[in-house]
C-alpha cells in the first residue's frame, strides 16, 4: 500500500478563515487520500506561519528530511499554496521529493508531478498563487500608506507611546503618551540640545538605569534613531523603509511620508530644530577614538 503524508499550513491572518483551518485541511485531504485506497502514515503542520519562504517552517523542513529517508512514498497537501507561496520555493520543494522518488499530490488541483503535463499545471497554479498573494501585500501597503497619509498609525512600539483602540472603533489605534517613557526621550533630547555626543549620551542614560522599549540597555543607534524620529513633535513618519524583508538598508526611501499625526508631542519643535541641526553639524566631523566611560 502506498505510503502517504499530509502537509497543512495555516498563517496567523487565515486562522479565522473558514476553509483555511489545520483541521479543515487535514480531513478534507485524508478523506481524498482513503478514497484513492492509499494509507496516512503522518501529518506534518505548520501552524501560524507565513508560505512566503521556508526557512522558519520546521515542519516542513523535517518532511523534507524524512522524504530523503524513504519513510513515506506521497505528500499530500490541500491545496498548492499551502506548500508554498512563493513560485521558486515550490519549484525547489518538489524537486526534492523527485530526487527522494516522492510524489507531490494536491486535493484542490488535479496534476500529477511525474509527467511533463502535471509539471506544466503545478507551474500555472504556481504563478497564480504568486500572483494572488503579491496582489494582496500590495493592496495592503496601498492602504497603509493613505492611512498615514492621513495622519493615522500604523502599528508598532515606539518608546514613549503605546497603542491604544479607539473608542469610537475598536479596529483603530491611537498613539497615547507614555509619561514614564516620555520622560526618558526629553532627557534624550536635552542632554543631546546641551552638547553630549552619541555615546557619551548612550553610556549615560545606561548608567542612570534607563531602559528601552523593550527593557533593554540602549545602544548608540537607538538613541541615533530617536533623536532622528519626528513622531517626538507630533508627525506621523511612514514608509522609511521599502521591502526591508528582502532589501535591508538598501530600502531606504529618501522621500518617506511625513504628516502631521493625532497624537500629543512629546518635545517642542523648538528643541527638535535645534538637536537636527546639532546632529548636522556633527555628522560633517570625523568620529572620536574615544568618547564616554568605556574604552
Amino acid at each position: 500500500m502506498i505510503r502517504a503524508v499530509i502537509y497543512a499550513r495555516v498563517s496567523t491572518a487565515e486562522q479565522a478563515e473558514e476553509g483555511y483551518s489545520i483541521d479543515a485541511q487535514i480531513d478534507t485531504v485524508r478523506k481524498r487520500i482513503e478514497l484513492d485506497g492509499k494509507q496516512v502514515i503522518s501529518n506534518y503542520i505548520d501552524r501560524g506561519i507565513s508560505g512566503k519562504s521556508m526557512e522558519k517552517r520546521l515542519q516542513l523542513q523535517q518532511l523534507l528530511k524524512d522524504a530523503k529517508e524513504k519513510k513515506f512514498d506521497e505528500v499530500w497537501v490541500w491545496k498548492t499554496n499551502r506548500l508554498a507561496r512563493n513560485h521558486l520555493d515550490l519549484l525547489k520543494i518538489v524537486e526534492e521529493l523527485n530526487k527522494s522518488n516522492v510524489n507531490f499530490k494536491s486535493c484542490s488541483e488535479h496534476f500529477d508531478t511525474t509527467t511533463p503535463q502535471g509539471r506544466l499545471m503545478m507551474n500555472v497554479l504556481a504563478s497564480i498563487g504568486e500572483f494572488e498573494r503579491e496582489t494582496i501585500v500590495d493592496n495592503v501597503k496601498m492602504g497603509m500608506k493613505q492611512r498615514a497619509r492621513l495622519g493615522k498609525w500604523n502599528g508598532g512600539q515606539v518608546l514613549g507611546y503605546i497603542s491604544a483602540k479607539s473608542n469610537k472603533d475598536d479596529t483603530k489605534t491611537r498613539l497615547e503618551v507614555v509619561e514614564e517613557e516620555a520622560f526618558i526621550v526629553r532627557e534624550i533630547f536635552k542632554l543631546y540640545s546641551e552638547g553630549r555626543g552619541l555615546k557619551s549620551l548612550t553610556n549615560h542614560i545606561n548608567k542612570l538605569g534607563y531602559k528601552s522599549k523593550k527593557g533593554n540597555m540602549f545602544s548608540i543607534n537607538a538613541v541615533k534613531e530617536i533623536l532622528m524620529n519626528p513622531i517626538y513633535i507630533g508627525k506621523i513618519r511612514y514608509n522609511r523603509r521599502e521591502n526591508w524583508s528582502e532589501k535591508r538598508r538598501k530600502g531606504t526611501n529618501k522621500n518617506p511620508i511625513i504628516v502631521d499625526g493625532g497624537h500629543d508631542a512629546i518635545i517642542t519643535v523648538d528643541l527638535w530644530e535645534k538637536v537636527q541641526k546639532l546632529y548636522s553639524q556633527r555628522s560633517h566631523k570625523p568620529n572620536r577614538v574615544y568618547s564616554g566611560s568605556y574604552p
